[in-house]
């Protein structure tokens, strides 16, 4: 019995982009999360991890909910943007 090979996740490609250790370094920074939460942060990046799965419960704990979902939107939108071009004359 062969087992069904696991499909990757929907996003897993943005891996990798040469920007995204450095961008998700800057989300990470930014919603101040230890960089062991960093994988937390990938899975809902590459969709593995349905976002709609974490929801705050407003009792000021630390990391929130709102603080994973901010920092892979952060990382989402950065590595959405064109990369700029220069070019030598």
């Amino acid at each position: 019995m062969d087992t069904p090979a696991k499909s990757p996740p929907p996003r897993a490609h943005l891996t990798a982009d040469p920007r995204f250790r450095s961008v998700l370094q800057g989300a990470m920074k930014k919603y101040n999360l230890e960089d062991y939460f960093g994988q937390a942060v990938v899975k809902l990046v590459t969709g593995e991890t349905d976002p709609r799965t974490l929801v705050c419960c407003n009792t000021g704990c630390r990391p929130c909910a709102r603080d994973y979902l901010g920092a892979a939107e952060t990382v989402l939108r950065e590595l959405s943007r064109k990369r700029k071009r220069f070019f030598f004359f």
